[in-house]
């Protein structure tokens, strides 16, 4: 079973409230998290009940918390009304919350371990 990158943008739009458009331009990042979660899932896995919806969005999970992180990354400054301007870095709860979100997608795909193992 191959990971659907249609999927994968899909979920990550959900989760990252971007539009088809939008999210297009991280096409290459969704592609490398695809290919890297493919990978990195043993056939078994993949193959459970539910297992290949569960690593599309754990592949999405992980493109949304690399978004996060480039989004934290771009120089942000802001304007007081005094005019006044102030660097603005408020991302780490965003990115505290990206990070449990793909980690709780890597323990679901843990869970998926055949009984024979």
């Amino acid at each position: 079973m191959a990971i659907s990158k249609d999927n994968v943008k899909s979920d990550f739009m959900e989760l990252s409230g971007l539009d088809s458009t939008s999210a297009e331009v991280y096409a290459g990042l969704i592609t490398v998290c695809a290919d890297e979660m493919e990978k990195a899932v043993d056939q078994e896995r993949m193959v459970a009940e539910g297992g290949t919806a569960i690593c599309e969005f754990a592949a999405a999970a992980e493109v949304f918390y690399r978004f996060i992180c480039l989004k934290a990354a771009e120089y942000k400054v802001m304007f007081t009304a005094h005019g006044n301007a102030v660097e603005a870095f408020d991302e780490e709860n965003r990115i505290k919350a990206a990070r449990e979100l793909r980690d709780s997608g890597y323990m679901k795909i843990c869970s998926l371990a055949p009984e024979t193992v």
